[in-house]
C-alpha cells in the first residue's frame, strides 16, 4: 500500500468492504454529521444501513443519473452549517468505480476534492472496485485517490478474488 500510495500512508486492515466503509466514516464523523453521497452510492445501496447504524450519521443521498456527483451539486448540497437543528455536512463519500460502472476521471475527482475541502468537508472514497477504475482510467490508483485529494480510502480487493483483503488507507 505504501509503495502504491506513499510512504506515509496509514494502513488499517479490516475484514470486509462494509467494515472498511464503516470504520472510515466513523473515524471522520460524529453523530451530528452528515455524509453526502449519491443515491446510487455503494454506502447507500449495498451496506444495509450499516454506515448510519455504526456512525450515527445521516447519509444524504443526492440524485444522479450516472451515480456521480458534480462540483456544482456538491456546492448546492452544503447548507445549514452552524444551524444546531440540522445535521452538519462533514464528509463527501464517493464510489470509484460506481454501482453503474461509471468512473470519476482524475480531473473530476481533483475538482470535487478541491470543492469539498474548500467547503470544510473531508473526502472518503469507497474503493470497492478500485482496480476496475485504475484499469478503466489507465492511471495508477494513487492518481485518482491520494493525489486527487481523497482523505480516506476504503480499499477493496474482495471483488477481485481477495479473501478478507480490505483495508482503510488514511492519507
Amino acid at each position: 500500500f505504501r509503495d502504491q500510495f506513499g510512504g506515509d500512508t496509514a494502513v488499517f486492515p479490516v475484514w470486509n468492504g462494509t467494515g472498511a466503509n464503516v470504520v472510515s466514516l466513523r473515524a471522520l464523523t460524529r453523530p451530528y454529521h452528515a455524509v453526502l453521497c449519491t443515491q446510487h452510492s455503494h454506502i447507500q445501496v449495498d451496506e444495509c444501513g450499516a454506515p448510519e447504524l455504526h456512525t450515527g450519521c445521516k447519509l444524504v443521498d443526492l440524485p444522479s443519473a450516472d451515480a456521480r456527483i458534480t462540483p456544482a451539486q456538491l456546492r448546492a448540497a452544503v447548507r445549514g452549517i452552524g444551524n444546531e437543528h440540522a445535521v452538519q455536512p462533514h464528509v463527501l463519500s464517493l464510489t470509484q468505480t460506481t454501482e453503474y460502472g461509471t468512473a470519476y476521471s482524475v480531473a473530476h475527482l481533483t475538482e470535487l476534492c478541491g470543492v469539498a475541502h474548500e467547503l470544510g468537508l473531508r473526502v472518503h472514497m469507497d474503493g470497492a472496485r478500485i482496480a476496475n477504475a485504475a484499469a478503466t482510467l489507465g492511471v495508477p490508483m494513487r492518481a485518482f485517490a491520494r493525489d486527487a485529494g481523497v482523505d480516506v480510502l476504503s480499499f477493496g480487493a474482495t471483488k477481485n478474488g481477495g479473501i478478507n483483503a480490505e483495508a482503510v488507507l488514511v492519507f
